[in-house]
Order: structure tokens, then sequence, then C-alpha cells
């Protein structure tokens, strides 16, 4: 009589490849130096290319954005979507169905509106500061003499004070004599004496 054990237990070792661990390290090094040389040969540069270059180069500067023409086509995905899905839940759920088909479009009205309306507002701010001439310099204000840098307090021009006051009288404990009148002298009237 032969016994034979159902399952059969091998051991195997496998030991990991050098390429294993050296080849993501070789990937990394590499897209991070060509992804630094790319932006330092050709992004980092004004655009002077024509023709596909140049549209790489906007591509790659974020002059031209393709969000906007991927959310347009990801909110027709999406309307289409939930018009389907409530013509198929329509048959069995009829009130589901229809608030699915009204509030669902509204929702998804909102949504892709307000992201649409972030990128059209930014895409709209570089047209307008492309349009925008550079302001003309202003001219420089000449210092005024010994009041450069290098000027010290002992070169610089005194500061006249804001409200000059005429110089007091010294105090003495002497009587102050009567002052004469400023006004001339009034003539006597009819009747009166002087």
């Amino acid at each position: 009589m032969s016994s034979y054990y159902p399952y059969a237990y091998s051991y195997s070792y496998v030991y990991p490849s050098f390429l294993s661990f050296v080849l993501p390290i070789i990937a990394a090094v590499v897209a991070i130096a060509g992804g630094l040389a790319l932006y330092f040969l050709f992004v980092r540069k004004p655009n002077r290319f024509e023709g596909a270059v140049a549209k790489l180069h906007n591509a790659l500067n974020f002059r031209t954005f393709y969000s906007e023409k991927l959310i347009r086509a990801l909110y027709c995905i999406t309307v289409i979507s939930i018009v389907v899905y409530s013509v198929v839940l329509l048959f069995s759920r009829f009130f589901t169905a229809l608030l699915l088909f009204v509030l669902g479009n509204l929702a998804a009205r909102i949504v892709y509106e307000y992201a649409l309306l972030l990128l059209v507002l930014c895409r709209n701010t570089q047209e307008i500061s492309r349009k925008m001439e550079p302001l003309p310099a202003e001219q420089p204000v000449p210092p005024a003499p010994g009041a450069g840098p290098t000027a010290t307090a002992a070169q610089q021009p005194p500061v006249p004070p804001v409200n000059p006051q005429p110089p007091c009288p010294p105090q003495t404990d002497a009587p102050v004599p009567p002052q004469p009148s400023q006004q001339p002298p009034v003539p006597p009237q009819d009747g009166q004496q002087p």
C-alpha cells in the first residue's frame, strides 16, 4: 500500500537580477538629466522657432492650453453618460431617472463650467499681458547735492524747521513797560472834552 501525498512542495530561491536594481536608477538619472537638458537648452530660450518646433515650444512653456479642449470633450462624454444612464434607469425607477437627468446634468454643467472658467480667465489674462506695451521707463530723479549713498550726516545740508517761531525775549523779573498803541488817536467829537 502506497500513500501519495497530494501536494508536492518544492523550494526554489529566486535571486533578483542585477538589472532589477540598477535599471530603475539608470532610468531615473536619464529622466532627470534629459528633463533638465530640455529645459535649459530649449524651453528657457525665447521662441524663435518655426512650424512644429514652435508649437512644441509653446506647449512646453504652457502658452497653449490643451486642457480647455479636454474639459469640453469630457463634459460632452459626461452629459451623454448621464442621459444614457437616465434612460436605462427610466424603466425601473422613473422618479430617480428623472431626478438624475435634471440634477446630474446641472451638476456636471456647474463643475465643468467652473473648471473652464479658470482656464479661460488664465488665457485671457495672458492675451491682455501680450497686448500691453511696456510702460516707458521713468526718468530717475537726480539726487540732491551731497546726498548720495556715500554722503555722511556732516555733508548733508541742515533741514529747516517746519514752522519757524520768532525768538522769545529773555525772561526777567523787571516789570514790562506799557507798549504804545498802534492805533492813531481818535479826535474828540463835538461836546466832548479831550
